[in-house]
Parts: structure tokens; sequence; C-alpha cells
């Protein structure tokens, strides 16, 4: 079966890129008869094989928006050129669809990480009123750019009920959505001897540490906000430290000024999972999200970290109190709330225990498995 999926770089370590080659390194493992193409838009025309995956790389200039255009534009050509059985694009890289016609016996499916015009819609609620009048045309441009799968694609699958509810919202489809919740390795991510990591990654046994991991825009991932509860935190225990990686440095470097904040740009991908490890917090404090879980949300509770997550990230596997903790306010209440659950080793050891017992009904295999099927 050749298989062609069209999404983000793979060079990139985050987001869409990381969830396609979670999903590829599945079918690798456990499905031996499958030949896969990857399609992603890049600033230079490239075609190469590397560890059975074929890669074709489409050259597109950095113009916001515009790219994405362009990209879609340019598949086309592709896609007509091959004979693949299914075409699997995902995010706002489905345009394509509209100008395409599917050849005999192919299966056409398209995966929502998330709906492009709410995401607009939220971030413009950071500017001020001459900004937003100035900005609204983009909500535009996200309808259009994600409504093609809506009507031509074979099967869709939704991160998770609330993309399918805002596609419904949207689009008002007369069509099923397969609602597919992100999986997460936990061969790779789990627990792990909490001092012995803090050694080997330099840390001090003795300190209290909340984690943020994100490379995407820090406002909608909510860096603001973890800081600033993160600074009621460290009032109430002077050993609290936050480890902040993935963050832009240009951009950040205007809310890194706290000596509580241990910041780092880059870590190897193999290396996350001892940092989930070593940490005592997780924080998803995302003003929008549309997985839920998220991949590191998934990754940090495999891990054993207690999860302190926003209410508007919407993390709908999370239960507050239950396997983790849902907070809106990202003030000192809160910061003692989080203090004292710490502090209470039994309630704590519950959450987190119960968060280990949710995340293993998203193993990587059966999360993978499902997937297969609906690529089948």
């Amino acid at each position: 079966m050749k298989i062609c999926f069209i999404g983000a770089n793979p060079k990139f370590n985050g987001g869409i890129s990381l969830y396609q080659k979670n999903l590829i390194e599945y079918l690798k493992k456990s499905k031996k008869d499958i030949a896969i193409s990857w399609i992603y838009l890049s600033r230079k025309n490239e075609k190469y094989s590397k560890k059975r995956i074929n890669y074709i790389g489409l050259k597109i200039p950095k113009i916001i928006f515009l790219e994405d255009i362009l990209f879609n534009m340019k598949i086309l050509k592709i896609l007509k050129n091959n004979n693949f059985d299914v075409i699997n694009s995902h995010a706002i890289w489905g345009k394509w669809m509209k100008n395409y016609t599917k050849k005999d016996n192919q299966k056409v499916i398209h995966t929502y990480h998330g709906v492009t015009y709410y995401f607009l819609k939220n971030s413009l609620k950071r500017f001020g009123l001459l900004k937003k009048i100035i900005f609204s045309p983009l909500l535009v441009f996200g309808y259009i750019m994600e409504n093609s799968p809506m009507k031509k694609a074979d099967e869709i699958i939704c991160v998770s009920e609330k993309v399918k509810r805002h596609l419904s919202e949207l689009y008002n489809p007369k069509r099923e959505m397969n609602v597919l919740r992100t999986g997460v390795n936990l061969k790779n991510f789990k627990i792990q001897n909490k001092n012995k990591v803090r050694k080997n990654l330099k840390l001090d046994t003795n300190k209290t540490y909340g984690l943020y991991v994100g490379r995407g825009g820090y406002w909608t991932k909510g860096l603001d906000r973890t800081i600033k509860i993160s600074e009621e935190i460290c009032k109430l225990d002077k050993n609290y430290r936050l480890i902040v990686i993935g963050a832009d440095y240009n951009k950040v470097k205007h809310l890194l000024d706290k000596k509580f904040i241990i910041f780092l740009e880059t870590v190897p991908r193999e290396k996350i999972k001892l940092y989930y490890s070593a940490s005592d917090i997780f924080f998803c404090l995302s003003r929008y999200e549309g997985g839920a879980p998220t991949l590191v949300v998934s990754e940090a509770m495999a891990s054993g970290c207690l999860l302190v997550c926003s209410k508007d990230s919407e993390q709908e596997i999370i239960k507050n109190n239950e396997n983790g903790l849902i907070i809106k306010n990202f003030d000192e209440k809160e910061a003692k709330g989080i203090n004292l659950l710490l502090n209470s080793k039994i309630k704590k050891e519950e959450i987190i225990k119960n968060s280990l017992r949710t995340i293993k009904e998203l193993s990587f295999e059966l999360w993978g498995e499902k997937y297969y099927k609906i690529l089948k």
C-alpha cells in the first residue's frame, strides 16, 4: 500500500511534525507492506529517501499565509503524477482537494489538529480595536483554507471532541467525523528515578521544578501565564524553579528576567523525556489548543508529572482534582492550591496515579492501530 502524508516539515521537532513522525514510526514497525511518502513545505526543492520514507520538499517563499496557499497549489502537481493508494493530509494543508480529481480506488483522508478559524479568532483577543479591525479578514483565510476536506475527503479525523464540535459549528457538515485522540509512546515516556535524572541533567535534587515546553506562539501557548503563576509559587516555595524549553528567545526575552527561570531554547528530542521525568509539575496554560490531550500533555502525564492546565486549553481527558488540576486565574490563590497539593503526598500521588491510568488508554500502539484502520 502506497501512503502519502502531507503536512509539516519533518526537520521541525514539534507539533504536527512529531505527530506524523509518531504515526509513521508505528506503521514502519507494525505494517511491513507499506511504502511511505511525505510531502512538506520547504525553503528549497528536495527529494530523498531515508529509513524507508520518501521525502518530497516543495520550495515555497516565506510569506506568511500566502506560503500555505502556494504550497497547496504545488501539492496538486505531485499528486497528479503519482499513484498513491492513500493520501493523508493534515491541518491547513488540505486545500488541494478542491481541484483534485481522485483516482480509482484511491482513499483521501484529512486530519484536523485544530480549527484555524477559531485559532485566529482567539489570537485576535490579544490586540486592541484597531489591530482587530485590520487583522479580522484573516478569519476568512482560516475558513476558506479548511473547508475543502469537509466536502471531498473520504474520511475526517479530529484530534479531539472540541475540534469536531468547532468543525460542526463552522461548516455544518452532513457527514461523519472520527475523533482520535493523540497517542503517546509509553516505552519512551515513563516514570524514572527523579533524583538520578536530575543529577544527569545537573539539576538540584532538593528543588521543586515546574516545566513548560512549547515552540509555537508563546502567547497562545500561555508562557506568560506559566511565568505569572510560577512567580506566585516561588513566593511560597523559595526552592521552586521553572524550566522553559523551546520558546524563541528573541520573542520571549522580555518575560525571562526572573531568577527562578531556567531557559533552554533548544533541547534534543531524545533528551526532552528526561526533563519531564525530572519535573514535579507540567504546565499547559494555553489560550487555545486543538489536541485534548496535546502531545506534550500526554508525554508529561506518562512521565508522572502533576498536570496543571488552563480551563481554556480544554484538555478534555482531565478532570479537576482527579487526574490533574484545571485553573483559570493564575493568581496567588491558585498558586496556594498547587503548593498545598505538592506538599500533600497522598493526594498528589493519587492524582498522578489516576493520570497514568488515563494516559495508558492512549498508548502509541492503540492510537496507531486505530489510525491505521481508518487509513486502510
